[in-house]
């Protein structure tokens, strides 16, 4: 809104004739709309932030954290280019509030994917198999912030740990920190020594096309004394949860998929799966998975489609 019209002068030489009564009701009237284009103007400016997400509160000081000044980059990069102080969105549902305890008695593994240090070491990709595959590669980072995945999936995880146990459940963490020590083998362990309910896998994508964009679930093929008992639990899952950030996030539909060659699949012993959140290869939605309310939005999506699956 521009600046308010500046009143003083209006009144016509005939009002400054008027009588006394009749200037204290002029002034009256004029005090009146001004006060009330101040009202106005304070509704429309504490309703506009331009990003149809909560503001995000964090601010940078001299040794903030790296995601914090990542967030500030990507503040300053959507001014620039006019995307509004929010990550843009598509349309979507806003996805209705979980009844606090329908969670209780279901233990939940969260695994945020990859970890600060690489892990160039080997393990077998299943059980008493020749195949081997690298422990951790390191993950992607993002084209725009820099912020590297395993920064993105932590702080993911994190939120939706605290949605889950707001929802009564017990949640289980393979990391709550910036290291991990072990490979996938060991990742799914902790999933299987906890009698997880379901293991959910956190991971972002990255892709040479830099236009790709969407989330997508992966799911364990059924491999005969490997996955054979946790396959078709491990699907449903996938449909549920993917539907769930579909729908939450109003973003590309890439689909559940499939795989064979997960190594955090193949030694779990509960139902799996693995959720890409996004592309960091793309532009637009890397700055968005840098922000922490967006952040906070994939939570409570991914909170939406279990609670959908083990109910």
């Amino acid at each position: 809104m521009g600046p308010r019209e500046d009143r003083s002068g209006a009144a016509s030489n005939g009002a400054r004739l008027a009588r006394p009564g009749r200037r204290r009701t002029a002034l009256l009237a004029i005090l009146g709309c001004a006060a009330l284009t101040g009202l106005v103007t304070a509704i429309a400016l504490s309703r506009s932030d331009g990003s149809g997400l909560p503001q995000n509160e964090n601010t940078v000081a001299t040794g903030a954290s790296p995601q914090a000044a990542s967030q500030a980059a990507a503040g300053d990069l959507r001014q620039v280019s006019g995307a509004g102080p929010g990550p843009r969105l598509e349309a979507a549902a806003e996805p209705a509030q979980p009844a606090a305890g329908d969670l209780a008695g279901r233990v939940i593994c969260i695994d945020p994917g990859h970890a600060a240090t690489a892990d160039a070491g080997v393990e077998p990709i299943g059980p008493g198999s020749a195949e081997m595959k690298v422990k951790d590669p390191g993950g992607t980072s993002g084209i725009v912030t820099g912020v590297r995945e395993p920064v993105v999936t932590l702080a993911v995880s994190l939120y939706l740990r605290e949605i889950l146990e707001s929802r009564g459940a017990t949640v289980v963490m393979t990391r709550s920190g910036p290291d991990y020590s072990g490979g996938n083998r060991e990742r799914a362990q902790v999933a299987n020594d906890a009698g997880a309910d379901l293991l959910v896998r956190i991971h972002a994508d990255g892709s040479a096309d830099p236009s790709r964009r969407g989330v997508s679930t992966l799911y364990p093929a059924l491999i005969p004394g490997w996955t054979d008992d946790i396959h078709t639990q491990s699907r449903a899952a996938a449909q549920a949860v993917q539907a769930a950030m579909v729908s939450g996030l109003g973003t590309a539909d890439l689909g559940i998929v499939e795989r064979s060659d997960i190594t955090g699949f193949n030694w779990a012993d509960v139902p799996a799966i693995l959720v890409e959140v996004g592309f960091m290869s793309n532009a637009e939605e890397d700055v968005m998975l840098s922000d922490a309310a967006y952040q906070q939005r994939v939570a409570m999506a991914l909170s939406q489609g279990i609670g959908s699956f083990l109910s």
